[in-house]
This record gives C-alpha cells, sequence and structure tokens, in this order.
C-alpha cells in the first residue's frame, strides 16, 4: 500500500496501541480514501481532524483490555466506519462488524476493508433493532457505540447483541449524572451491569472523552430490543 497517503502525526502513539507497521501504513491509506471519497461519509475533512477524532479517538478502545482478547466485536451505528475500520487494523485476530443502516457509509466501509485487505471485517447494512432480534441476538462478546445516541438508547440497541459475559462499551463526549442514572437502569432492564467509566485523553489536548463499560450478566427479555425508532423515542430507564 503505497501513493499519496495522509500523513500520520502520531506514528509512536500508535505503536504503543500495538499497532504493527503495515497497520500503520494502513491508516495512512485509509486517511487518503476518506480525503478523496466522492460522498460524505465524516464530517472531518482535514487531515489532522481525521487523525485526532477518528483515529486515534477509536483507538482508545483498547484501554478497555477486554476488547483486546475477544474474538467477535460489533461497531453499532458504524457511519464512515469507526471505530470498525480502525479496531480492524489493530485486532487482526478479532472479527469485526460494523452495523448501519446507511447504504453510502456501508458501501464507503466495504470498499476501505477491500483496499485495505481486512479479511477480519463484515459490513452488515441494518437498523440495530432489527439486527437485535435476528442471526446477531446473543452473538457477539464485545459491542461499542461511538457518537449514537444517549446511554440508555446505545444500551438497547447494544447489550441484546452480546452474549452471556459479553462487554459494553459506550464511547461518550460529556454526560450528565441524569444520563448516567438512567443507562444504569436501561442496564439492569436489558440484563447487563454497569462495571466502570473511564477518563481517556486519545491525543494531547482531548477533553470530556469517556468509556462507559459494563457487562452482559443475564439474557436479555424476549420484548427488547424494542421495533424501530421506539429505543431514541422512549429511552429504558427514562420516567
Amino acid at each position: 500500500m503505497t501513493g499519496d497517503n495522509l500523513r500520520l502525526e502520531n506514528q509512536e502513539t500508535y505503536r504503543l496501541r500495538g499497532l504493527e507497521e503495515e497497520a500503520i501504513e494502513a491508516l495512512g491509506v485509509l486517511g487518503d480514501l476518506l480525503l478523496k471519497s466522492p460522498v460524505n461519509v465524516t464530517g472531518h475533512t482535514a487531515p489532522g481532524e481525521i487523525e485526532r477524532n477518528h483515529f486515534l479517538d477509536s483507538l482508545s478502545l483498547l484501554e478497555v483490555e477486554p476488547l483486546r482478547r475477544v474474538r467477535s466485536i460489533v461497531d453499532v451505528g458504524s457511519g464512515g466506519g469507526f471505530p470498525a475500520l480502525v479496531l480492524a487494523l489493530a485486532l487482526p485476530q478479532s472479527r469485526i462488524v460494523a452495523l448501519d443502516s446507511v447504504g453510502k457509509k456501508c458501501r464507503f466501509i466495504r470498499e476501505a476493508a477491500e483496499v485495505l485487505g481486512l479479511r477480519n471485517l463484515e459490513v452488515e447494512q441494518a437498523r440495530a433493532e432489527e439486527a437485535g432480534r435476528g442471526k446477531y441476538r446473543g452473538f457477539f462478546e464485545a459491542g461499542v457505540a461511538r457518537a449514537v445516541a444517549g446511554l440508555p438508547v446505545d444500551a438497547e440497541l447494544v447489550v441484546p447483541l452480546l452474549r452471556m459475559g459479553g462487554v459494553f462499551v459506550d464511547m461518550k463526549g460529556a454526560m450528565s449524572n441524569e444520563e448516567l442514572t438512567h443507562g444504569k437502569t436501561a442496564l439492569g432492564i436489558l440484563g447487563a451491569q454497569y462495571e466502570e467509566i473511564r477518563s481517556v485523553e486519545p491525543f494531547p489536548g482531548a477533553d470530556n472523552r469517556w468509556l462507559f463499560v459494563a457487562r452482559k450478566i443475564a439474557a436479555t427479555p424476549d420484548r427488547y430490543p424494542r421495533r424501530t425508532g421506539v429505543p431514541a423515542k422512549r429511552p429504558l430507564g427514562v420516567k
């Protein structure tokens, strides 16, 4: 993979995260694909923004140690492929599924995965509510969500996809005590239990970056996730 790739400014950070040189080079190729994409798959269009807010931010997930060891991860609401594409590069031993309902974004992820030779990445175009009632229910060892919705909504979309003992990680910005309380209530309804909320600094100057971590400890009741759109309209745990 050679050519006019995005020039990465934080290569030592990638090495410290455990990425091999080939994976670091692939990130540069991915950055170039984003910059040249004819469709808008991300709100960040400057090279530095892409590296900080997509590559480095996605890699902060590796601070949750269980994610380094699991064999299957679903990225719910993957958007332009983040963190799915970065996780697939960082964790070549894991099967990564990027789940999103927007066709143009799914196409970009597939095309990027093909260019990068990512055989461990799959793309599923579907609503999370549908996936959680279908073939992926209770399937994954870990599930992540990034900039999708509030914590109660993210929990209802991700937890049904997890097998028993599976790890749920929600990437959050600033979160109110009210959202945290509602989220914990939602987790209890869904069969999961809060473990920790971790502050991370994926790049110098980053603030309000949090990883909310929970684990599935019981079967999710059959009624969840509710039908498409309902989790966002009537979040669990919110009276």
